[in-house]
């Protein structure tokens, strides 16, 4: 009985750690300071004022910019509703993936909402 309570606490506590696993993953909310559209490898950089804060290791940009794939499903869309964002002057809720999926050495965007 007090190894099924022990195990039932340990998978409660397991279940919690990797439903927050995100929480450590890149964000900020910011206005865009300039985006970059990079032939080259079919990425976009965005660079947020003030940098991106909890980066993950893979993160070698010194947390500056957060990069997308226009390989990705709704790439045109994010392009799109963030250079309206950076037109308009608006602030922009970002959140990496807390992986460097799209490219090896910067976070990869993940969403965003626009404030």
């Amino acid at each position: 009985m007090i190894f099924r309570k022990k195990f039932f606490k340990m998978g409660i506590c397991l279940f919690f750690a990797l439903l927050s696993s995100n929480a450590i993953a890149g964000w900020t909310t910011a206005k865009i300071a300039s985006i970059v559209v990079w032939e080259g490898g079919d990425l976009i950089y965005v660079f947020p004022e003030g940098g991106v804060k909890n980066t993950p290791a893979c993160d070698a940009s010194g947390a500056t910019y957060l990069s997308f794939s226009l390989k990705r499903p709704r790439a045109r869309e994010y392009y799109a509703g963030l250079l309206a964002a950076y037109i308009a002057g608006k602030t922009v809720q970002f959140r990496g993936a807390d992986a460097c999926t799209d490219q090896s050495t910067s976070e990869t965007l993940q969403y965003f909402q626009l404030d």
